[in-house]
């Protein structure tokens, strides 16, 4: 039984870890996103810093302004798809966690029965030699 525990503890061990690699992805996603919307800020503000208010140079200003209000509202949705990502991983990897520590409980429990039963029975060998010799 032990080592069918010790088994299931290490196949939960590699659960936990690629769950682990899996969140450090989505976070990395996540971080890259709000970098990008960072960038997308800062180049809004580098032109309309450039804006000289010309007829020509607000009609580019404007379809620049367009592409970047799409390209935010991409961004957004990007970011949320992220963030569920992120919070899917760190249920999965709760719930793998909790496994591999109930698993681990119970093969302490069974070394510990193991233990009990192994005492018991060099007790009683010992009683056993203790009244064959007071009996003498």
């Amino acid at each position: 039984m032990s080592k069918t525990l010790e088994t299931l503890i290490k196949r939960a061990q590699k659960d936990v870890d690629a769950l682990a690699i899996e969140m450090r992805r989505a976070l990395e996603t996540r971080n890259e996103i709000l970098a990008e919307m960072a960038s997308c800020e800062a180049s809004i503000e580098a032109e309309a810093s450039m804006f000289d208010g010309s007829p020509m140079a607000g009609l580019g200003f404007a379809a620049f302004l367009d592409r970047q209000k799409l390209r935010k509202v991409n961004l957004d949705e990007a970011l949320k798809l992220a963030d569920q990502a992120h919070l899917d991983c760190q249920k999965a990897i709760n719930r793998a966690f909790a496994e591999l520590k109930r698993l681990e409980q119970l093969l302490e429990q069974h070394k510990l029965r193991e233990r009990q039963e192994i005492q018991k029975r060099e007790q009683a060998a010992f009683d056993e030699r203790s009244s064959q010799m007071f009996g003498r």
